[in-house]
């Protein structure tokens, strides 16, 4: 499992439900080498209330741990915050795949990421966001209860224990 099939299954999912959706391809090493960086890996369009919604993903595989917010790039964080100023929808998705027992992701606002200022989101707040239902299944038996609005209701703009956040709405 690469980030890359992370990315075919969440674009195949959500053109399964409604959406156009397409993954920004990846550039060759020769352009990474002399040219810009690619800001993100993909969008789609959802009918409303989603509409456009873009995401940059990261992968945890083989045993959920910590998600360094350092594998996020500045252009990364940069591209996204642009988008979300212009009304758009745009959010990091962070999938963890555990090889036979389970495949998931959870929707992160960017905003909410960029103010932990590099402060990794401990296996403990996961663990704590997936107790809240917070996380969205990839596996094939799971895929058709997926709703294109839990984009919108799953966003995690808090952690668990906050006081202010989306997990107490």
């Amino acid at each position: 499992m690469k980030e890359s099939d992370l990315n075919h299954d969440i674009v195949s999912l959500f053109k399964n439900h409604e959406a156009m959706s397409w993954k920004i391809p990846d550039p060759n090493q020769a352009t990474v080498l002399n040219a810009s960086k690619r800001p993100l890996d993909g969008f789609a369009r959802f009918p409303p209330p989603v509409n456009d919604f873009w995401f940059e993903s990261k992968l945890i595989k083989g045993k959920v741990k910590a998600f360094d917010l350092t594998r996020i790039e500045p252009h990364q964080f940069e591209a996204l915050q642009h988008i979300k100023r212009n009304g758009g929808r745009a959010a990091v998705i962070l999938g963890c795949w555990i090889p036979r027992r389970d495949y998931w992701f959870i929707i992160f606002d960017v905003d909410f990421l960029f103010s932990r200022e590099g402060v990794s989101i401990k296996q403990k707040e996961l663990f704590a966001l997936c107790e809240k239902n917070y996380n969205i299944s990839l596996r094939s038996k799971d895929i058709g209860l997926f709703k294109p609005e839990w984009l919108i209701d799953k966003l995690v703009t808090s952690l668990p224990g906050d006081v202010n956040g989306s997990l107490y709405k």
